[in-house]
């Protein structure tokens, strides 16, 4: 594995990469998670493809400015990372926000990409493909509600960082999400402030930018532009529910190939580190009919 700090777009990403001679994998992880969430899914992978993993901004080592928290600018520093690293295209593999970097990255920047799995980026919050039954009055109202308790958060800053990884277990228990590969990467995620002390990388100031855009993706209006082969991969909750299926299933039919697979007892997004297994099986598979070219009949 060669550890890289590439500059782009005026930040520094922390790059991990395997090399292989084999087509190309970048992984982007769900917010708030960071390169280490793969580290269960990167031995179904190695021995057949060349690996790239990243921190993007505001998250793990990477830096974290105040402003770039759009999905088409993060998307611009995966194209700019891959520049960097001479790589001209890659299979795309996201989780939650790393299916909204690729499938913007798809749309964007498409001789880049040769097909995209999304695990997430399934439904928009308003809209022909929305998941809420509610006028456009309503939603308004509650997306600045909500954004109004994102911008009153803080971050929780800790005397050291075992105090914070102390804080951070205690909570994850609590919820059934411990597991050796939920520390490895909460441990990847801890930065000391300015001043002192300790806190997740995860600022304030980069969820409130993100969310702040979040409300107005229609994704849609992406899907519509994209050329590559796309798996997506829902969980139980998104198939059972009639609005979310109904909003996987169009945004299937804007796309000239689609595969929808739903994995067994699949987590979003925790089920790449706790059962990496059935959903890098399900990516395999995907992957060889793309290299097939099934897609064109």
């Amino acid at each position: 594995m060669r550890e890289h700090q590439i500059e782009v777009n005026g930040i520094n990403l922390q790059v991990h990469e395997y090399a292989h001679e084999g087509d190309v994998i970048v992984f982007t992880h769900f917010g708030g998670g960071n390169l280490m969430m793969w580290e269960g899914v990167l031995p179904y992978f190695k021995d057949r493809y060349h690996l790239i993993t990243l921190d993007m901004r505001g998250h793990g080592k990477s830096d974290s400015p105040q402003t770039g928290y759009h999905i088409d600018q993060m998307a611009a520093d995966v194209a700019g990372m891959m520049g960097q690293l001479d790589v001209q295209k890659a299979h795309i593999v996201g989780s939650s926000l790393g299916a909204e970097v690729g499938l913007s990255l798809a749309t964007n920047h498409p001789d880049k990409v040769v097909s995209l799995v999304c695990e997430g980026a399934l439904y928009s919050e308003f809209g022909p493909y929305g998941i809420n039954d509610e006028t456009e009055a309503e939603f308004e109202k509650r997306v600045e509600r909500t954004l109004e308790q994102i911008r009153g958060m803080t971050d929780e800053v800790y005397s050291t960082p075992d105090e914070l990884m102390t804080a951070l277990q205690k909570m994850y228990q609590e919820n059934n999400w411990w597991h050796p590969g939920m520390e490895a990467m909460l441990r990847h995620s801890i930065c000391e402030v300015d001043g002192g002390g300790y806190t997740k990388t995860w600022r304030s100031w980069a969820r409130t930018s993100y969310m702040e855009h979040y409300y107005d993706y229609r994704f849609e209006d992406y899907y519509r532009r994209v050329r590559c082969p796309i798996l997506m991969l829902p969980d139980e909750e998104e198939i059972q529910n009639e609005r979310y299926r109904a909003a996987i299933l169009g945004f299937s039919k804007l796309v000239e190939f689609c595969q929808i697979v739903e994995v067994p007892g699949w987590s979003h997004p925790y089920g790449w580190i706790f059962d990496p297994g059935p959903v890098s099986e399900a990516v395999l598979a995907f992957l060889d009919d793309v290299s097939s070219k099934k897609w064109n009949g």
